[in-house]
């Protein structure tokens, strides 16, 4: 007896690998802001909180990092789609 794996549906590995790459953003953005808090104060010193660096990240780095992933995730689409539609034209095909 043979057991055929399936993959998932395309978009639940795309919103796993969305979820991922945010978590990983907000993962360096806190370790290099920490670095930065941690050192001497700079001559902004409006940037020297945690609530500056928040908005620094909601307003840079998220949708930056939602941007890149968005684009990473069409050039996957496009070029697993083919393999996609094989494997649901297959599962019709064998199915009662």
């Amino acid at each position: 007896m043979s057991i055929q794996l399936r993959l998932p549906k395309f978009w639940i590995l795309a919103l796993a690998q969305l979820a991922l790459a945010v978590a990983v953003a907000g993962t360096w953005f806190y370790f290099r802001t920490e670095s930065f808090l941690s050192g001497p104060p700079s001559g902004d010193l409006y940037a020297n909180n945690w609530g500056f660096q928040l908005i620094v990240f909601l307003i840079f780095w998220l949708p930056t990092t939602l941007l890149i992933t968005s684009i990473v995730l069409a050039v996957e689409h496009q070029a697993l789609k083919r393999h996609y539609l094989a494997q649901q034209s297959e599962v019709t095909r064998h199915a009662p």
